[in-house]
């Protein structure tokens, strides 16, 4: 059995209180306004999405399971 843990929890987050998706959406990060990734504040779900499904290992896991032959986010890519 899969063990699901919340976003602030697999990311680390530092100031998990002040994330718009603590305490009820910590699975569901990508689609909460304003939550932080990579220490910079996101916009909407429309606004971020695709750097989710293509960058954010988080996001690739909890839709597909793993991350295997998909990128991952990596402050070296230059997009945030």
């Amino acid at each position: 059995m899969i063990t699901r843990v919340n976003c602030w929890e697999e990311l680390r987050c530092s100031d998990k209180e002040a994330c718009p998706a603590y305490p009820d959406f910590g699975r569901e990060c990508f689609a909460v306004t304003g939550t932080a990734c990579q220490g910079e504040k996101q916009g909407s779900f429309e606004e971020k999405i695709s750097k989710c499904r293509h960058r954010c290992k988080f996001y690739q896991d909890m839709m597909f399971g793993g991350s295997e032959n998909k990128t991952l986010w990596t402050d070296t890519q230059g997009v945030r």
